[in-house]
């Protein structure tokens, strides 16, 4: 078995802070019961924290000096799955408040973990293309999956099931400033229609082209 020291640097020589029971299996020899018993150890000491079953995070006391990054530590705590809804939102600056969940979209059924790290919330969405539109972002050494824009706002139309009529309740319950919103293709509204083929996500697309058409004949004009 390896010796505490040596298991230590192994350890923090790792590429990220996060590792599952089965790289602690593939680092570790000796029994199940021996390996259950240093983890033990380890989560005593306070140099492994326990996120959820199956996934730790090495911490300070360790000398692991990456921090965790809550958008890289969402999938691996539930996945698949990326980044989207109110996150995605506010990492896109769209909506002026501070988001202190997680929120995800996974093709899981949907799920809410609360962890020594905070908590990360999953909602379910259809399976297939579930990609589109997402994004892999590498920032400051981290790296996790960003819905674009307007398939974060697709998605929290999707997930919300508020009936709203027209895109004005949407902006007033969000506070996101119209001139903010990014620019909307034809191809794109025609990519996300044929994604969620719901009646809800199509008429919201609808009323959107209609006031951003509108906005545009507008600036035109002036």
């Amino acid at each position: 078995m390896l010796k505490t020291k040596l298991f230590e640097t192994v350890l923090r020589q790792l590429p990220r802070p996060y590792i599952t029971d089965a790289e602690l299996v593939a680092i570790m020899d000796g029994t199940a019961d021996s390996r259950y018993g240093k983890v033990k150890r380890l989560l005593a000491q306070g140099k492994l924290m326990h996120i959820r079953r199956g996934l730790y995070c090495l911490t300070n006391e360790v000398g692991c000096l990456r921090k965790p990054h809550p958008y890289e530590l969402a999938q691996y705590i539930y996945g698949p799955s990326y980044i989207s809804l109110e996150s995605a939102l506010a990492f896109h600056q769209l909506i002026p408040e501070a988001v202190y969940t997680t929120t995800c979209a996974t093709t899981k059924r949907s799920k809410t973990f609360e962890t020594p790290l905070g908590q990360f919330s999953y909602s379910h969405l259809p399976v297939e293309n579930f990609y589109i539109e997402v994004d892999v972002i590498k920032q400051d050494g981290y790296q996790y999956l960003m819905a674009k824009p307007w398939k974060a706002i697709c998605d929290y139309i999707f997930c919300s099931k508020k009936e709203w009529q027209g895109i004005e309740p949407f902006l007033d319950s969000l506070r996101i400033d119209m001139d903010e919103l990014p620019e909307l293709s034809f191809e794109q509204t025609q990519r996300l229609v044929h994604y969620y083929r719901h009646s809800r996500v199509s008429r919201f697309l609808r009323d959107v082209q209609k006031n951003l058409n509108n906005r545009l004949s507008k600036e035109i004009v002036k």
